[in-house]
């Protein structure tokens, strides 16, 4: 009886120890891996639209009472045919691109805000 007990608390142990962390580590490479698809949708929604992409970011996209939802903002700094430059924002979820937010060109207070590593 004393033995059987002692394997059941060595085995919810185990799980603390081992299993919480390696669920986290999941969810953490589950949140990157989606971004990097919804970042790849967006560039190429860009591409096809004749657009230079120069950076890319993004960030999760949340309802005006701060509910978090499906979707992920992908802000695209890129030169359109003109080569002038442009900040296209896309609302983007794993099947491709939801929608256009905005589209506009791009205002030089930004690089100041923006680092300047190449995506």
């Amino acid at each position: 009886m004393v033995k059987r007990t002692m394997s059941r608390v060595l085995l919810i142990v185990v799980f603390v120890v081992v299993g919480i962390p390696a669920a986290l580590y999941g969810f953490w490479v589950t949140h990157i891996m989606l971004g990097r698809l919804c970042v790849r949708h967006a560039r190429k929604f860009c591409s096809r639209s004749g657009l230079e992409i120069r950076r890319v970011r993004w960030q999760p996209e949340f309802e005006p009472p701060g509910v978090k939802t499906e979707f992920i903002l992908v802000q695209v700094d890129c030169l359109d045919a003109q080569k002038r430059r442009r900040l296209v924002l896309l609302s983007v979820w794993p099947f491709g691109v939801r929608k256009t937010v905005s589209d506009e060109t791009y205002p030089d207070s930004y690089d100041s805000q923006w680092p300047q590593v190449c995506a």
